[in-house]
């Protein structure tokens, strides 16, 4: 006989022989090896087994419930399979089902009809209500749940196999099901137990060899898709290079229009057009240096794009493969072909479990600023504790618009020791001031705190924080250009 109290696959049936494990299995109860069975009771209304011996001992199975156990009683000693019972538990019968009025009763009172037919398992209460046709008439209900349950008294055990071959199984033919699920009709209830239960563990097997595998493929596949999109939109905008190294010109040709510490100058366009053109300066920098940090991101751009092109081949092999190795993976039915796939993948596989998120794959808002400064803005509550409690590091920037809702909004430093500019830490406040309920205001405050003086509270709410050592800066809310 086979009993497993593991929920959710508990159950009860015998079988011809044995196949006893060589690993990690004990004998329980080995008092009872080879005493002959005399008896096998069921108890009125309630799922409880006992089996006789003839040397006076019981097994009792209870394999339903919280407190599925197997006990074994002799001379009035008993001993739980899992142990810490002294006793047997209380029997508490289903309630009997005697008269339509009790149904009545029941649905007059808003109570479920699952409180009087506590032994009917979810599927019977749907093929009742669909035999019902939607009927709430308390006689209709109760002539169609006695027909049932003279069929449950001489059973016609059969076993459904849905799409994805999970079993169920039923004592009665069910009429509310999918007419395309194919049905197998048991010999016995023992035998529909019996398969059905080996079905179920085969799923479990192949569930636990295939989700893992399909989830890994899928996410890096998508990192890998959304990664080669951003390069492909990136090349496909116009290069900065060439604005940057305009405005390095026009600096340097009127640098007797600029002023020292000045954070932002109006000069005509006398390259082009004539037309007045706004530069944002760094007033730490003399006007030649502001020139030369132009000159610098315009070849920093350039080479930049030069890398993206160069590695948009490898982006574009990288995803075509795990496009591939998805597609095949979710042809597999058995848990042969998985075993075997990973086996014929495993150097690939393996670099796939450890590989680092992609940075092009963050799955925040992400802002590019001056002097190649980066600006990361969560979409929602989740995003934003794992942006701030996660991937942002102590020393970066932490901001949110003051007294409204708003997204957590990090700006990523250079290191522990890096000291941005006060126009990137405005712009990068401006991002979390437009990303929040004070978007329509023409001026709002923004908290800035290093981020290690963020905390979560504990037990509090997604996206709830409390800021210590912050500063307010105010700014009217904006994207970059």
């Amino acid at each position: 006989m086979n009993v497993s109290l593991q929920a959710p696959d508990r159950q009860i049936f015998s079988y011809a022989g044995s196949n006893r494990s060589k690993k990690n299995v004990v004998d329980v109860f080995s008092g009872l090896h080879g005493e002959r069975v005399s008896n096998i009771r069921i108890a009125d209304r309630e799922r409880q087994i006992t089996i006789e011996f003839e040397n006076g001992d019981d097994l009792t199975l209870i394999v339903f419930g919280p407190k599925a156990n197997v006990f074994w009683s002799s001379n009035d000693h008993i001993v739980g399979f899992r142990g810490g019972e002294a006793s047997l538990p209380e029997l508490r019968p289903a309630p009997s089902l005697d008269n339509a009025a009790q149904i009545e009763s029941a649905l007059s009172s808003d109570k479920s009809l699952g409180s009087l037919l506590r032994l009917f398992p979810k599927p019977l209460i749907q093929e009742m209500w669909h035999l019902s046709r939607g009927s709430q008439d308390p006689n209709t209900l109760f002539a169609i749940i006695k027909k049932m349950e003279n069929q449950l008294a001489n059973p016609t055990p059969c076993i459904y196999w849905n799409e994805e071959r999970k079993p169920l199984l039923s004592m009665i033919p069910l009429e509310h099901l999918n007419p395309e699920w194919e049905k197998e009709v048991m010999s016995s209830v023992d035998e529909g137990v019996r398969i059905s239960a080996r079905r179920r563990l085969a799923v479990n097997r192949f569930s636990g060899q295939f989700e893992p595998l399909i989830r890994t493929l899928k996410k890096r596949m998508t990192q890998a898709e959304r990664s080669l999109g951003r390069v492909e939109d990136e090349l496909e905008k116009p290069s900065r290079a060439d604005r940057h190294e305009h405005y390095g010109h026009l600096l340097m040709a009127q640098l007797h229009s600029i002023g020292s510490g000045e954070d932002e100058v109006i000069l005509n366009d006398i390259l082009t057009d004539g037309a007045q053109i706004s530069i944002v300066l760094d007033p730490r920098l003399s006007p030649v240096e502001n020139a030369q940090s132009y000159y610098e991101r315009a070849k920093r751009s350039r080479q930049a794009r030069v890398k993206s092109r160069e590695r948009i081949q490898g982006l574009r092999k990288t995803a075509q493969n795990l496009k591939a190795l998805y597609d095949e993976a979710l042809s597999f039915s058995s848990v042969s072909e998985v075993v075997s796939f990973k086996t014929k993948n495993e150097g690939q596989l393996k670099a796939l479990m450890s590989a680092q998120i992609d940075p092009d794959a963050i799955p925040y808002r992400r802002y590019v600023l001056d002097e190649g400064y980066e600006v990361w803005v969560g979409r929602n509550a989740k995003q934003n504790d794992q942006l701030t409690l996660k991937d942002a590091r102590k020393f970066d920037l932490w901001l949110h618009a003051r007294g409204v809702a708003g997204s957590h909004t990090v700006l990523r430093l250079r290191g522990k020791m890096d000291k941005p500019p006060k126009y990137v830490i405005e712009q990068a406040a401006a991002i979390a001031a437009f990303h929040s309920k004070a978007r329509s205001s023409s001026l709002a405050p923004v908290i800035v705190a290093e981020k290690k003086f963020v905390r979560k509270p504990r037990k509090s709410l997604p996206g709830t924080v409390i800021v210590e050592r912050e500063r307010v800066v105010m700014v009217e809310p904006s994207l970059p250009k």
